[in-house]
């Protein structure tokens, strides 16, 4: 399921996440992941409570709708840990 709808403009399915899903988000290039919950949803970010393990405290994490839509993040979420969804955007090589 896709993450992002698109219309006139990118914009976040909300029918898709949902405030408290679990969610995994990688920055492109960065070897590790960052592991939350989503905390607030709107049609333009994502906003994501996760554990900083560097200082050992909570942070917020927000993803910009633009972001997402150009392969900045790769991103996985569910609800109910039986079905896991996934979006990454990046641009493919050309073969």
């Amino acid at each position: 399921m896709a993450l992002i709808k698109s219309a006139i403009h990118d914009e976040f399915d909300l029918s898709q996440v949902r405030r408290g899903d679990c969610i995994r988000v990688r920055r492109a290039g960065d070897t590790t992941a960052k592991n939350g919950f989503v905390t607030e949803v709107t049609a333009n970010k994502l906003r994501i409570l996760y554990c900083n393990t560097q200082n050992n405290a909570t942070s917020y994490l927000d993803l910009n709708v633009a972001d997402v839509a150009v392969g900045v993040w790769e991103i996985y979420w569910t609800s109910d840990f039986q079905t896991v969804n996934y979006e990454n955007n990046s641009p493919r090589p050309v073969e």
